[in-house]
């Protein structure tokens, strides 16, 4: 149970800094708050899987094609300590794809 309680709390602190990360610039359209809101279990996915072994800083300000993305996820998706099911992959790609879409 304490473990579970100090998951959750991880995760909103993370989702916490994601936001103040995020200059305000990249969400003030009306379809990328909407987009956010929809999408809160792809961003909480990848900052749960994506943290563990990079600061999400590092990631974030990665720019590459989606080809090349999709070879890196799926490179670090079948290292052992992962732990990234297919389904969770596909969150954190829906994800990615958002993030690098924002100029």
């Amino acid at each position: 149970m304490k473990k579970c309680a100090f998951l959750t709390v991880c995760v909103l602190s993370l989702v916490s800094l994601f936001f103040l990360m995020v200059p305000s610039s990249q969400a003030q359209t009306k379809e990328e708050k909407q987009f956010m809101k929809q999408n809160a279990k792809e961003m909480t996915t990848f900052m749960e899987k994506c943290s563990g072994c990079h600061s999400l800083q590092r990631i974030l300000a990665k720019k590459s094609s989606k080809e090349e993305w999709d070879k890196v996820l799926k490179v670090m998706a079948g290292k052992p300590h992962a732990n990234i099911s297919a389904e969770e992959l596909k969150r954190i790609q829906k994800w990615i794809d958002f993030m690098q879409a924002i100029p």
